[in-house]
Order: C-alpha cells, then sequence, then structure tokens
C-alpha cells in the first residue's frame, strides 16, 4: 500500500465519528463474509474485543477449542466465545437467539421459548445484555473534554419534547408496598372479592379495616387509571438533531420539571444550536441557561415558520412501538433507563440489516465487558435515578 494511499485513508478515517467507524467495521465484517461465500456472519469473523477483522488461529485450549489471536489488540478468544458471560450455561444456539431476540426486542415470552429457557432466566439475560449498554450510553454522555465541558454535544437544530410511560412494578410482590405505600391493590379493575381474598392472603385484612375509610380509599384508588398527565405516568425527555445525536430517558413521574431537564441536557449544546420544543414552560429557562436560541411552537400548530418538532415526534411514534402499552410489552419503570439504552442503539442504527445490528450489539458487549461489573441483584436493587416526587421510594 503506497504511502499517499496510507496518508489519504488516514485522513478520511480521522474525520469520520464513533458512529461512522461502527458502520464501516461492520461493513467491512459483512463484506468479508460475503466474499467467503458465507450465509451466515459468525462471531470468530471479527475480535469481540476492539471490533478487528485481522485475527488468525493460534492454537487450542485445554478443552480442544481452536483459540483465535487478534492482530490488533493482542487478546486471544476461542472462536465460540460467550461475550455476555464466561460462566453462563447457555448454549451458543441459545446465545444466538438471545441477541437476535434482543434486537428485535421480543417479549420475555417469545426471548424464552426461542432460547428454550424459562422467562426469568431470559428476563435476567436481556436485562443484563441492557444495562451494559445503558452504561456504556451515560459514560458517553459523562464524559468531560480537557476544558471540563461534555463530549457529547447537540449541533445544529435540536427537537425536544415529552412523551409518556405507564408507571409499572412488574415483579414487585411485596403487599404491603402496594396498600400501604402506594395505597392501592397490584391490580386495576379487580373485583371487591378479589381484593378482600388479596388482603386476608396477606394478612393486611386487620390493619385495612381498621384505618377508618381505608378500605374504600384503597378501591377508589384502584379503580381505574388516573386520565391525563398524572403520578402514573413515567416522563421520558426526547432530545435529538439532524446528526444522528439522541438523548431518549426517563427524568420524572408525572409532568416535567425545569430542573429535571436541566439536569438531563444542561451542557450538551454548542452554542450555535437551535433548542425547538413546544410550549412547555421549562424549555425556555434551559435554552436561557445554555444561552442558545430558543424556538417555541404552540399546542395547536405542528410548526413555526420553517421550524417543526416532526422528527422527535417520529421518535415517540417510534417508542410506541417499542414499547406499546399492553400487560406483556410495557417494562418495569425501574428499568425504563434499560429499554431507552436499547432503543437509541436501535434508533440510531435502525439503517443496518439484522445481522448487523447483532454484530453491533456483541461488538459493544464486548467493548464494555472488561469494566461492567454488575450482576442481576444489583440491576434489581439498584435505586431510581427518576423524579419520583414522593409518590414511591427509589427503591422499588
Amino acid at each position: 500500500m503506497s504511502d499517499f494511499f496510507n496518508e489519504a485513508l488516514k485522513g478520511g478515517l480521522d474525520s469520520l465519528t464513533a458512529d461512522q467507524l461502527d458502520e464501516l467495521i461492520i461493513m467491512a465484517q459483512a463484506k468479508r463474509s460475503e466474499s467467503k461465500g458465507k450465509k451466515e456472519i459468525k462471531t470468530s469473523d471479527s475480535c469481540p474485543f476492539c471490533g478487528s477483522i485481522r485475527i488468525k488461529k493460534h492454537g487450542k485450549s485445554k478443552k480442544g477449542t481452536p483459540r483465535i489471536i487478534c492482530k490488533d489488540c493482542g487478546k486471544t478468544f476461542s472462536s465460540d466465545i460467550d461475550i455476555l458471560d464466561q460462566n453462563s450455561r447457555l448454549s451458543d444456539t441459545q446465545l444466538a437467539a438471545l441477541y437476535v431476540g434482543i434486537v428485535e426486542n421480543q417479549t420475555i415470552g417469545n426471548l424464552a421459548q426461542k432460547m428454550n429457557v424459562s422467562r426469568s432466566t431470559a428476563a435476567q439475560h436481556k436485562l443484563k445484555v441492557m444495562d451494559i449498554l445503558f452504561q456504556r450510553m451515560m459514560a458517553q454522555y459523562s464524559v468531560l473534554d480537557t476544558e471540563g465541558k461534555h463530549n457529547f454535544k447537540f449541533e445544529g437544530e435540536v427537537q425536544c419534547d415529552e412523551c409518556f410511560c405507564t408507571v409499572s412494578f412488574k415483579g414487585k410482590r411485596d403487599p404491603e408496598f402496594f396498600i400501604f405505600t402506594l395505597k392501592r391493590f397490584p391490580r386495576h379493575n379487580c373485583s371487591n372479592a378479589d381484593q378482600e381474598e388479596y388482603l386476608k392472603k396477606h394478612g393486611l385484612w386487620t390493619r385495612v379495616i381498621s384505618i377508618p375509610g381505608y378500605l374504600k380509599e384503597l378501591r377508589e384508588n384502584t379503580k381505574r387509571y388516573k386520565r391525563g398527565i398524572s403520578n402514573e405516568q413515567a416522563c421520558i425527555v426526547v432530545a435529538a438533531d439532524d446528526e444522528k445525536n439522541l438523548i431518549a430517558k426517563p427524568v420524572s413521574v408525572g409532568r416535567l420539571e425545569t430542573e429535571d431537564v436541566k439536569k438531563l441536557l444542561s451542557g450538551h449544546f454548542d452554542s450555535d444550536s437551535t433548542l425547538i420544543t413546544d410550549s412547555h414552560s421549562a424549555y425556555p429557562i434551559l435554552a436561557k441557561s445554555e444561552n442558545i436560541r430558543h424556538v417555541q411552537i404552540k399546542a395547536d400548530k405542528h410548526t413555526e415558520g420553517r421550524y417543526n418538532l416532526a422528527n422527535v415526534n417520529g421518535i415517540h411514534s417510534q417508542i410506541e412501538k417499542f414499547m406499546p402499552e399492553s400487560a406483556e410489552r410495557i417494562p418495569a419503570t425501574k428499568y425504563l433507563n434499560q429499554y431507552m439504552a436499547l432503543f437509541t442503539l436501535q434508533w440510531i442504527h435502525k439503517g443496518l440489516s439484522l445481522d448487523e445490528r447483532v454484530i453491533l450489539l456483541k461488538r459493544t458487549l464486548a467493548d464494555s465487558w472488561d469494566d461492567y461489573k454488575e450482576s442481576y441483584d444489583s440491576i434489581k436493587s439498584r435505586p431510581l435515578d427518576i423524579n419520583t416526587k414522593g409518590q414511591f421510594p427509589n427503591v422499588v
């Protein structure tokens, strides 16, 4: 390869963003597999630690499994490496089904069926993968430059709005949490007889009827979901520019407050950015604190001059498809961060094929695995980082 070509190639790579480099590597891997006449892109076509395709055979392990060494990072691995958990009992086929199921955002029931495992096993593995994505996403948001400013910056026109997801305590089994903290029964629209049976079964009947009017209050609170925006909905702030920069993260229950949006977005705007929002009162304060231009679109309009909220509204519709309001699909509120991290990865790389997105997921996991120390129990007991406004504890 000539020096001229080397310099030209280096200059071109230097101008690419991290996401563009990821897509370039994926395209190269896919092309390499295609040239070999393979129908599937296998893990052994690239290094699971750095994503390089410059790999070669490196003997065998004690079990006789072929070993491979990466010429770029120098790390060795088995051709059937399990980058999720070296101690996992899942087979290669089950892991493949897991990665495809996560990329396709299959329900836990479907994922368990495809993996041929229990629902709890499928749920734990999916949550752990999504948590790695969340940790990586938050690390990207928090990186500072030499001047102490955020590296993650929105550019140009930035559209921002909120969407809402029903607050869910799926998986919570503590009756006292529902009866004396949330002050309602676990399930809405259950009959009076079912409610009485539930209280007696868990030894709470005597306590409840000893409080004047409390049983009636429980039943009223359980009767139906509250209409409109209420403390039974989690607020997800979505901000996006035209360069595929996206933040989609839950910040509170109920209506968005100024401090919640400032905590999430402050420091992430270029000085020449234009913030485009609806008429919510929090956004003008955010724009003023960031010293950027603000365009406010009135509630009864879809555009204001040449500005509109089409991009962020399109993202909202994708979030609704990603987490439809059904008992099977709606995630527990304490795991919303993880689901939004998966959604962000999906949205940014939505132009890639299924095989390419699976490769991207594996590469992301491999890049983050050395620094990831969380267990399923630690994720489950992690405090919520949203403003609960005193409606329920931060640890649920």
